[in-house]
């Protein structure tokens, strides 16, 4: 029975299983590092550049942020994140957080308060 127990744990085995181990996180998906997305985030409350730099301001704290693009036309944020790091929702949530709604996420009361006239 020992003899078994040598030859599984051998260092040719290990050598093996670890040289597959590397090949394995370089070819499937999940041993990925990053995988950056965009996404349209409705903003009623987006009327002008002021409230623009609000949330973009919120963002410069957060990691995994890539990019911030207001549309103030279309009252949208195009947010470009890497969804390793960050999760769509943590996104909304900082949007609500700093006063404005973001897709179904309400606004946080004091900060809608806290927000300057021209964006409330």
């Amino acid at each position: 029975m020992n003899s078994i127990n040598t030859s599984i744990l051998s260092p040719k085995r290990i050598t093996g299983l670890l040289a597959f181990a590397i090949v394995a996180c370089l070819l499937f998906p999940s041993c990925r590092q990053q995988d950056v997305r965009e996404v349209v985030i409705k903003t009623p409350g987006l009327k002008n550049q002021a409230c623009a730099k609000i949330i973009q301001d919120a963002f410069m704290r957060q990691p995994g942020i890539v990019s911030v693009r207001p549309d103030l036309q279309k009252r949208e944020i195009i947010v470009k994140y890497n969804s390793m790091v960050i999760a769509l929702k943590n996104i909304e949530f900082t949007i609500a957080g700093v006063g404005f709604n973001a897709n179904d996420t309400e606004a946080q009361t004091n900060a809608v308060a806290a927000l300057p006239p021209e964006c409330r």
